[in-house]
């Protein structure tokens, strides 16, 4: 499944399909901002499980993605991760208890169920795209790469990654929840955390650039299945 988003306003709905015959398509104009590169964009993509652990089908029920700007309005201050921790390895999870706003809203959406769409599926999977407003695609943009070229030791370029991610005006965070549940099925805050080294510098910090659009994968560890 795939649901589109405009600054936050449904927009449409289409089913995932793939072939061939998509080919001939590929010489066709389009409007999409997106796709133009002249709107801020995510996609989010949700990954669950394919089957529980007896081997049935299984739904994610109750689903909400929204994308927030925590420093829109200014940097962020003495920020509590609320990430939740594995009891048997003590290694952190992708989720935790913050369940949001967590800074200036861009867009939100309702997955009310996600199923396995084939039975030779790998997973539940379904794709959310996002046009984020004018006013966000509109604010500075300065890279981090820019800020951490020049330094030469790894700690200290993850540590100044760390200090952009909470003043960087562009610098997103994005909640998967889920109805009737006390902690997140992902946060991307909680995914950064868990980042090594070559991962900071290569992923950096979830952030959208002006006109960029970006992909972004959420695995629903955190989530509840229920019956399809």
């Amino acid at each position: 499944m795939v649901i589109n988003r405009q600054a936050g306003r449904k927009t449409g709905f289409a089913i995932c399909v793939s072939g061939a015959a998509f080919s001939l398509l590929s010489g066709c104009e389009t409007t999409d901002p997106c796709a133009l590169r002249e709107a801020a964009c995510v996609d989010v993509v949700l990954v669950g499980a394919q089957t529980d652990a007896m081997g049935q089908p299984i739904a994610y029920q109750g689903l909400s993605v929204s994308i927030y700007a925590p420093n829109m309005q200014g940097p962020s201050t003495n920020v509590q991760d609320q990430c939740a921790v594995n009891a048997m390895t003590m290694q952190g999870e992708v989720y935790g208890s913050e369940l949001g706003p967590v800074g200036t809203t861009l867009a939100t959406t309702q997955v009310p169920e996600l199923q396995l769409m084939a039975p030779y599926s790998a997973a539940v999977q379904g794709k959310v795209t996002f046009q984020l407003p004018d006013s966000f695609n509109q604010l500075p943009d300065n890279p981090p790469a820019t800020a951490i070229d020049s330094l030469t030791s790894d700690t200290a370029k993850v540590a100044e990654l760390k200090q952009l991610r909470d003043s960087d005006p562009r610098a997103v965070r994005i909640l998967v929840t889920q109805a009737g549940q006390s902690q997140s099925a992902w946060d991307s805050r909680c995914d950064e955390d868990l980042f090594s080294t070559d991962e900071w510098e290569m992923k950096q910090y979830y952030r959208v650039g002006q006109n960029q659009y970006i992909g972004v994968m959420a695995v629903l560890a955190g989530a509840m299945t229920s019956n399809p």
